[in-house]
């Protein structure tokens, strides 16, 4: 059965809505490379995996590292109105975007920042904050480690939607380590789970571009 035949009436609608405004914007922002027919088994379905497998504390903090189009970080919102959102997007005209739909979808708990990831794992007002990291394919394994294990608090939950889940595993464990994280594992198909076990040493995130140029391991 589809996760999404538990939705509320008012919560696909809502999906929908994000679905139509993603594909008018795609042609000029280039927001995603899924074809429409297949949005929402892969933006909503996948999205609604990850967070099941998650399963984040009532009023969780979670961030989002390289936002994109909205996948998971969206669903995410309207399933769990409850959970506060920073969603990571460089791109001027990404970030735009998320701002856009989530004013539209009038999704109070959601706040974008226009920043690297490595800048924002720098940030003493928001280095090791969150409970909940998420992220979909924005980077190899172990650099999304590099960006999001920072971002952690001592105790919280790196989950990233991968595709091939095992080997991202076995990419993840050298970078997973040095930051902090426990021994990387898959939680189902295509998701990547890193406990945050320890403090990250300040030295990661390094500077800008250098965790996809240079990645740990």
């Amino acid at each position: 059965m589809q996760l999404s035949a538990s939705l509320s009436p008012a919560e696909r609608a809502l999906l929908e809505r994000w679905l139509d405004e993603l594909y008018l914007w795609n042609p000029r922002v280039n927001l995603t490379a899924v074809p429409r027919e297949l949005a929402w088994g892969r933006h909503v379905e996948e999205s609604m995996g990850l967070l099941e497998a998650a399963a984040p504390a009532p009023r969780s903090r979670l961030v989002d590292v390289g936002s994109g189009g909205g996948a998971p970080a969206i669903p995410i919102s309207v399933l769990r109105p409850d959970l506060r959102l920073l969603l990571i997007e460089a791109d001027a005209r990404k970030a735009a975007f998320l701002v856009h739909v989530a004013g539209m979808l009038r999704l109070g708990a959601v706040a974008v920042a226009r920043r690297r990831a490595e800048d924002v794992g720098r940030d003493p007002e928001l280095r090791e904050r969150f409970d909940l990291a998420t992220s979909r394919a924005t980077a190899a394994p172990g650099t999304l480690c590099e960006l999001a294990l920072p971002l952690l608090r001592v105790g919280g939950l790196l989950t990233a939607l991968v595709g091939d889940a095992e080997a991202a595993v076995l990419q993840a464990e050298v970078a997973a380590r040095q930051c902090g994280g426990g021994v990387p594992r898959a939680a189902r198909d295509g998701i990547l789970v890193v406990t945050k076990e320890r403090p990250t040493p300040d030295r990661f995130p390094r500077r800008s571009g250098v965790p996809a140029r240079r990645p740990l391991g």
